[in-house]
């Protein structure tokens, strides 16, 4: 779970602000075929429905936690249980409150697997913008497609999250149409990159302060059917040591 990344996929952090691969390609291909990753990946099928969709959309399952990484020593955090909040200038649609969510199951906010993938994130972003302690807010997120509800995976469009940088991990696709992923310059509005994140441990890593993102929505790929979208979303922002 520790080979060595190649520094290809940093400059593009860098030079574009942002990063489209794979957990395979910079941690290994075993990591997804883990114990570790297979455990981890179990536990978006006990998430619980947000309540807060100003939409009245019942399609979004999900917890939240927030953690804390020192990018100097490797160490990592829990920090205590809050509740999460935009403003109103970030999240239009759902922000300007306080939104309450179940925290991260024991056993996931103490996996493996996500340590490496703070490990990987935090590393990289050592070598563009410097070593930092992190305050990372990170969701597991289902959206389900259903006959009767498409999925909205970013039910306020085009926006940016107020933090420094925004990863999104697919844990798994299913059954789905649509759900493809966009990044934009924050200026011009023009699209950088749309990827439709397909293969678990496919992700999007990207510079919340230069670009904005969206996903379209999700619909069943059958008939009558009912399909879902697991994503980890986990935000990064420099905190003062």
């Amino acid at each position: 779970m520790n080979e060595v990344v190649t520094p290809t996929p940093v400059r593009h952090l860098e030079s574009q602000g942002y990063i489209h691969g794979k957990l395979s390609a910079v941690l290994g291909a075993q990591f997804v075929q883990s114990a570790e990753w297979k455990q981890f990946s179990d536990s978006w099928n006990n998430l619980s429905q947000d309540g807060y969709m100003a939409d009245g959309g019942t399609y979004r399952e999900r917890r939240y936690s927030e953690f804390s990484y020192d990018a100097a020593d490797g160490s990592m955090s829990l920090t205590a249980h809050v509740p999460y909040s935009q403003t109103t200038e970030v999240n239009y649609l759902n922000g300007g409150i306080e939104r309450h969510f179940e925290p991260f199951e024991a056993h996931v906010a103490a996996s493996p697997a996500l340590r490496s993938v703070f490990q990987w994130c935090a590393d990289s972003l050592s070598q563009t913008v410097g070593e930092a302690t992190w305050k990372i807010q990170t969701f597991q997120n289902r959206i389900l497609a259903r006959s009767e509800e498409d999925g909205q995976p970013t039910p306020e469009g085009m926006h940016r999250d107020g933090v420094d940088f925004v990863l999104t991990l697919l844990i798994e696709r299913e059954s789905i149409e649509g759900g493809v992923s966009a990044v934009y310059d924050a200026r011009t509005q023009e699209c950088l990159r749309e990827v439709a994140l397909s293969d678990p441990g496919e992700f999007l890593f990207a510079d919340d302060e230069r670009l904005l993102h969206s996903v379209t929505a999700l619909t069943p790929s059958a008939t009558g059917g009912q399909g879902h979208r697991d994503v980890l979303i986990a935000m990064f922002t420099r905190t003062e040591n």
